[in-house]
């Protein structure tokens, strides 16, 4: 058992006499903050409603409590808790993991937090990065010696449908497969709501997928929140890398699980090399002259766009093709996948158009045509082709202006040499971008953790995009129980969000003015028509096919 294993088992302890003493959360903390603990009374506002900022928390403690119950607590509770010499980053660390067991309705046994196993001590490390098929192959390995429960995070949607349908085939029902956004919530949890979610979290070891896609500053700052809680509670944390970058020294390599030559379950499979042409960029086209090119393409042809309307319109110009975007719910946007997934050999010409990029779970393509995107993006979108690869410039196709510095840098590493494949490359281009970040946010990101700002941390590393609005679908029992729900308490789980599609601002403000959609705050309920094959997409579909 860690030493901070152990000062948990204390504070846990203390914390509910203090409870039972005070009679209220509130009164709890202050008795705490008055005796001599500041760790455990900031803890213990969590459950006022969460981990504020470091001002607002001491105007709450520094008001007076009864001076009766002070005397009490002083005699049921003598003595001071010693903390640790650890750094301001490993207390700010220690003092969330105890709000989120204080919080937690049924709060894992501290004593087991960071689930490490029999030869696998707590830290970071990371693997060579390798194509997706290889990659899962890779984590299964690590999961069955693992042996025990384990969360295994990705980045995408359709990752995690792909990824799912492998740890099911495996067989290890202990895998719990989530998103990397959720390893990011619960990291920085600041508020009621999420906090539990982090004592779950370190319940058992990690595997996880996609870090080499965030921004410098975002991987810098995820790096040093899993580091912290890695060695605090012994937690062991595998990334599985698709690309390379400059990693953090706080990883240390693996080598990639190899081949005994039995060839058992735990034998991983030979990796395959497919050759992949990349087409040079051409002159820009329009979207009606994509849909001629792509009817034209012989076997199984993939594009990949980010606008959701533009996808839409190519999906109504291309009858019979394959819509995957986040015009359909996450749920609906699986069932699809696993359509896909299932139809391959049935399949041999097929075209998807997606918004998200789907796994190699459905089967590669023959052709795989990618709007100009960060060269993360292009990567992944190149590894399912069994054919060609092209990047398209779309004359009436924007793409998000966030983009602009990461297409620069991008288009002139792509001019270099080989960068979809090249680990020099990819390296040079997490370089080149963070140099180009002139304003770099990691710094005060840390100084935010050094002064226990919990809620402005929060606030900044999961400020939801103002672009697109979620729009929660009723297409079954179960989503319906949880519109039900949210109509009730006015908020909504990230299990939730597994029933919502997305709409721009503009758009949500024009289906609530036409009554297709309510109000509900942050996430509208939807009230029209919901499309089986195109989501809420289908208007931009129609109009198309009426074009034609």
């Amino acid at each position: 058992m860690t030493a901070a294993q152990q000062l948990l088992l204390l504070h846990l302890e203390r914390a509910e006499v203090l409870s039972r003493v005070g009679g209220g959360p509130l009164v709890a903390a202050r008795l705490a903050f008055r005796l001599g603990e500041p760790e455990l009374a900031r803890a213990l506002l969590a459950r006022t409603g969460g981990l504020f900022d470091l001002e607002e928390s001491q105007r709450l403690l520094n008001d007076p409590c009864p001076e009766a119950l002070l005397v009490q607590a002083a005699q049921v509770l003598p003595g001071r808790v010693a903390m640790p010499a650890w750094t301001e980053t490993e207390m700010e660390m220690y003092v969330r993991v105890l709000a989120s067991l204080l919080v937690s309705d049924a709060p894992p046994d501290a004593a087991r937090l960071g689930g490490g196993r029999p030869g696998w001590a707590g830290g970071l490390r990371r693997l060579s990065p390798c194509p997706e098929q290889q990659r899962w192959q890779a984590g299964l390995h690590l999961a069955r010696e693992l042996q025990g429960p384990l969360r295994w995070a990705t980045a995408s949607w359709g990752g995690r449908f792909g990824l799912q349908r492998q740890v099911n085939e495996a067989g290890l029902g202990q895998v719990e497969v989530v998103s990397l956004e959720y390893v990011m919530t619960a990291l920085d949890a600041a508020w009621r709501w999420d906090l539990p979610e982090l004592a779950q979290l370190l319940s058992g070891p990690l595997l996880i997928e996609g870090l080499e896609t965030l921004a410098p500053d975002r991987l810098d700052t995820l790096t040093s929140l899993l580091a912290d809680a890695s060695r605090l509670f012994d937690w062991p944390v595998v990334a599985l890398p698709g690309f390379e970058v400059p990693w953090p020294d706080a990883y240390q390599l693996l080598p990639l699980p190899q081949r005994s030559g039995a060839g058992g379950q735990d034998d991983p499979p030979a990796p395959v090399t497919r050759q992949v042409l990349v087409l040079p960029r051409q002159r820009p086209i329009s979207l009606r002259q994509l849909a001629t090119e792509v009817r034209g393409q012989p076997g199984r042809s993939l594009v990949v766009l980010y606008s959701r309307s533009s996808a839409a319109r190519l999906a109504g110009m291309l009858p019979g093709s394959v819509l995957l975007s986040s015009s359909l719910s996450r749920l609906h946007l699986a069932e699809r996948m696993s359509e896909l997934a299932e139809q391959q050999a049935a399949s041999p010409s097929l075209t998807v158009i997606a918004t998200t990029l789907p796994s190699t779970a459905v089967g590669f393509f023959d052709q795989v045509s990618h709007i100009s995107a960060p060269l993360p993006h292009l990567i992944e979108a190149a590894q399912l082709s069994r054919g060609t690869f092209r990047i398209l410039d779309l004359l009436d196709v924007a793409v998000p202006q966030q983009w602009t510095r990461q297409l620069q840098v991008t288009h002139a590493l792509l001019g270099q040499g080989d960068a979809l494949n090249d680990p020099e490359l990819q390296r040079l281009y997490f370089d080149e971008l963070r140099a180009l970040e002139r304003h770099q946010r990691a710094p005060y990101w840390l100084e935010l953790r050094r002064n226990m700002q919990y809620a402005s941390l929060a606030s900044e590393l999961n400020a939801q995009s103002e672009a697109s609005v979620p729009v929660l679908i009723a297409r079954d029992q179960a989503s319906e129980q949880v519109i039900a729900r949210y109509r009730q308490e006015g908020w909504l789980p990230r299990q939730g969000l597994r029933h919502a599609a997305w709409l721009t601002v503009s758009e949500a403000r024009r289906a609530v003015q036409r009554g297709e959609a309510e109000d509900g705050g942050w996430a509208l309920i939807w009230r029209g028509d919901y499309h089986p094959d195109y989501g809420l997409a289908w208007p931009y579909v129609q109009a198309a096919q009426s074009s034609e």
